[in-house]
């Protein structure tokens, strides 16, 4: 098993999230497709609107967008400190 780190949570908590938000859209197109009768009701709208999209939206900016940037910056740092390190030694 490979080592657990943020990145790897963040990806399987936006991935968990997604995949509930896909089973509540499924339903309500099953809906309006007319192969079920009833929807969610109010309370399971508020909860998903208020935990799950939150959820998606914000494991997602963890995730994906800054982890990169982050990572490009840490190594340029170190080429510039090895690159002055050769030049003071130089």
């Amino acid at each position: 098993m490979s080592k657990l780190n943020w990145n790897k949570i963040w990806r399987w908590i936006h991935l968990a999230a997604g995949l509930i938000l896909v089973i509540y859209h499924s339903r309500i197109a099953y809906v309006e497709y007319g192969w079920m009768e009833t929807t969610w009701s109010a309370d399971v709208d508020k909860f998903v609107s208020t935990t799950f999209i939150f959820l998606v939206m914000w494991t997602g900016l963890a995730k994906w967008p800054v982890y990169p940037w982050y990572k490009k910056r840490q190594n340029r740092k170190k080429r510039e400190a090895k690159a002055e390190a050769a030049e003071s030694t130089a």
